[in-house]
């Protein structure tokens, strides 16, 4: 019995879960879940119950006899099981950024995009700041659907946040912001698949973004990044999913950080939570709906998370990538992909 069949049999023993709840419930990517759900159902092992999923009594009992137990849940309720308090300090910037927040473009799968909540960013900002990346620091965001760049200047800590975007609706937004609220952040248009425009090479202390889950696609975001640092010392922030990047693809990715002298020094688990809620899930056509083994009702919650990387340069920048590429849908797409479209 592999370790998604041991995750997923505690969990519903525990007690019935959407489709959504048991992709939280276990530390696979969703290809891993959808199999063993398609194994549990052809084997009677579980039923449906309203949008809840269920162990049946041969799936309790198949569970039984392999000594499987209910899961016990240890998660920070306070936090949100990210570790991660929005503390006294920065209430104030989570207030004005949620009225932000409200008015932004919305996202768009042309782009890949999906956002986090407001506090999501705000925690982001925090732990950033906890590590000293974020007081009199100049930040490169590589992409920023959710207005994360706006949230952290919102405090007043850093130097400067420059922001390169291909959604012109969203360079628009922030730079919109930044004017009416005296921010200093700057939003410019960028394609990834561009070379890193040379005014922004060498010139920053720390980056942040969220890549693509596809392997070539966080090399080129990353890549792109790391030309934009500083040097020795500097740092950068990323998010990758287990969702839909398997153990063997994070494997790819730890070994292109090191080819490009960037050492892992923290990491939290499932730390963001992505909106990628309602019924757009459920008639964009996406793997995760069509390959489920009952049909889900649309979430109404933040279901979809990543773990949040802090690396930082032990040498100087050595980008993997520096010029342009022509890559297509495959920039976004791959065999573990079910949250995005071909």
């Amino acid at each position: 019995m592999d370790r998604t069949t041991e995750q997923l049999l505690r969990t519903l023993l525990k007690s019935d879960k959407s489709l959504w709840e048991l992709i939280n419930h276990q530390d696979g990517d969703i290809k891993r879940v959808i199999e063993v759900l398609d194994e549990f159902k052809k084997n009677g092992f579980i039923i449906q119950s309203g949008d809840k999923i269920s162990l049946s009594d041969a799936g309790k009992k198949f569970a039984k006899d392999n000594g499987i137990r209910p899961e016990i849940d240890f998660l920070c309720k306070e936090c949100d099981g990210t570790g991660i308090v929005i503390g006294d300090e920065f209430k104030d910037a989570l207030k004005r950024f949620k009225e932000i927040f409200r008015d932004r473009p919305k996202e768009t799968a042309e782009f890949d995009q999906g956002v986090v909540p407001p506090e999501n960013s705000v925690r982001r900002a925090e732990f950033v700041y906890m590590r000293g990346d974020l007081e009199n620091k100049r930040i490169l965001f590589l992409g920023d659907d959710d207005l994360t760049s706006i949230a952290m200047m919102l405090t007043g800590l850093p130097k400067e946040i420059q922001v390169i975007e291909v959604d012109k609706r969203i360079v628009d937004y922030i730079n919109s912001v930044a004017e009416k609220y005296k921010l200093n952040v700057h939003a410019t248009l960028y394609n990834a698949m561009d070379p890193l425009p040379e005014e922004f090479a060498g010139k920053f202390d720390v980056f942040s973004t969220d890549p693509v889950e596809t392997v070539p696609g966080m090399r080129l975001f990353i890549s792109r990044c790391v030309e934009a640092l500083k040097g020795e010392g500097a740092s950068g922030y990323f998010g990758v999913s287990h969702y839909e990047s398997s153990l063997k693809k994070w494997i790819g990715v730890e070994k292109d950080l090191l080819s490009m002298n960037l050492v892992i020094t923290d990491i939290l688990r499932d730390f963001n939570r992505y909106l990628l809620t309602g019924e757009r899930i459920i008639t964009e056509g996406f793997r995760v709906v069509k390959e489920a083994p009952f049909p889900p009702k649309a979430p109404d919650y933040a279901w979809y998370r990543s773990t949040f990387f802090r690396v930082e340069l032990v040498d100087k920048p050595n980008p993997l990538i520096k010029e342009k590429v022509k890559w297509d849908r495959e920039l976004y797409y791959d065999e573990d992909t079910y949250v995005a479209l071909p």
